[in-house]
Order: C-alpha cells, then structure tokens, then sequence
C-alpha cells in the first residue's frame, strides 16, 4: 500500500486504521536531552534515533514510526549544562504505556530504537513486561545492527560519547551542526582495572560499571572526535538503515 508518509504524527487515524488492515508493525525512537560536547548538539541522540527509524520505515515500507520520546536516563551527564534527566523507573512506565497504547490498535511488533545506552536497562525491563501483558513482539536496538561496522572502522577502543562515531554519524546526516572547530580530543581517565573498560567496540572481558561523565572527561567527550568522518558516517548509516528495514521486513512477514 502507498502511504502519505510513514511517521505516525503525520498520519490521520483513518489513515492509521488503513495501514493497520495490511501491517502491524511500529518503531518508536527513544532519545535524550544531554550533553554532546562542545561540538555536537544536545540533541543527538533523539534526532538520529528517528532519523533512522524514519529512514528505514521508508525503505521497508511495512511499519510506521511513532513520534520520539525525547528525555532519557542522563544522570552521569548532568555536570554539564542543557542535560535533561529521567528516573529509570519514568522511563521505563513512560515506553509501557506508549507501547501499551499502540498495542491496543493492533500494532503487535514493536522496535524501541534506542539513541542512548542509558536508557538500555529501563527500556529492557518494559519491553519484558509489555509482552507479559500483551503478548506483543518487542525488540530493542541500541547501535546494535552494525557490530561489524564499529569493529571495523571505529578506531577509538573507548568510543561511547560524541567522539568518533557519534561525530561521524552527525557529519553525516547534519553537518551544520556539527561545530567543527571545536572539534578535540580530551584527556580520559577511566578506572585502573582491565575490566572496567567503555565504548561501542567488543574489547574482551568487561563489566559495566557507574560512572560520572565529568570524571572521565572534561570536555564530556568519550573518544576520539579528531578521527571522524563524513565518510565513516555516511558507511555506518547506509548500513543501519538496510538492516533496520530488513529488521522490519522480517518482523512484517512474522505471525503475530
């Protein structure tokens, strides 16, 4: 079926109803409201979260994307100003009830796509819980459908924060905000043990630890921004859309 536009905000209800007599499967992006360092904005998380969401939905053509939620578990980032934090517990009620509410028309698969690894845990213990409730599928992708992308081309071993993934990615899909001459790479200080190591790649043994962002970083930056490129973001998105459409393709083609 053709649609007028794939995000659900833009959509009337007939127009929702309709989609719902041929698919039953939706997205709904999941950001935050925190620092990204000096040089990326406060937002990056939420917008690349339904960028891709949107991105993809338009490609596989079989789900529709909810509008954002825009506030995250941001706790560790709040020496920095402009952060804007929820309770796990806020979060994890806030996704319940949105999923519960889209459930509730007949859309029974659902995708949380995640921009921002803190809100991992909350967003875990409501995906359980809605399918107890409801029986619907859920899944949850954090940066999660290109392992062999980040494995590959990300040079940084610590890359978490707005250093050279985050800044590639942005480069990528909105290059005029990223404020290029601030652009540095900052003094890391992490724990003295093997095991408490950070980033995106798959670096061996590890445990996750609690941190404060400002004892690591000054500047709020984990990584290496300096190593970024349009071209590496440009790579990472490609794929992440492919694979997020195939995510929805298959979950379309899956009895509910």
């Amino acid at each position: 079926m053709k649609m007028r536009s794939y995000y659900l905000g833009e959509l009337t209800w007939p127009d929702v109803k309709e989609f719902l007599a041929v698919h039953d499967v939706i997205v709904v992006p999941v950001g935050s409201c925190e620092q990204h360092g000096p040089h990326l904005p406060i937002d990056t998380d939420a917008y690349d979260a339904f960028w891709l969401s949107l991105k993809a939905a338009e490609k596989a053509k079989c789900a529709l994307v909810a509008p954002t939620i825009y506030y995250g578990v941001s706790s560790h980032h709040m020496d920095f100003p402009g952060t804007v934090t929820i309770s796990p517990h806020i979060l994890e009620q806030l996704a319940y009830e949105v999923a519960h509410s889209l459930v509730k028309h007949d859309f029974k698969k659902m995708v949380f796509e995640n921009g921002h690894g803190g809100n991992t845990p909350a967003l875990q213990s409501a995906a359980q819980r809605i399918m107890m409730d409801t029986e619907a599928f859920v899944a949850i992708d954090t940066v999660s459908l290109i392992p062999d992308f980040i494995e590959k081309s990300i040079q940084t071993s610590y890359d978490a924060h707005a250093g050279e993934f985050e800044t590639s990615t942005t480069l990528a899909n909105r290059e005029d905000f990223v404020i290029k001459e601030r652009i540095k790479k900052p003094k890391i200080t992490l724990p003295k043990s093997k095991y408490t190591k950070i980033g995106l790649k798959e670096s061996g043994p590890k445990v996750s630890w609690s941190f404060r962002t400002k004892e690591i970083s000054e500047t709020g930056v984990i990584g290496d921004p300096t190593k970024a490129s349009k071209k590496k973001g440009e790579t990472a998105w490609k794929l992440a859309i492919e694979r997020l459409a195939d995510l929805l393709t298959e979950l379309d083609r899956m009895k509910s």
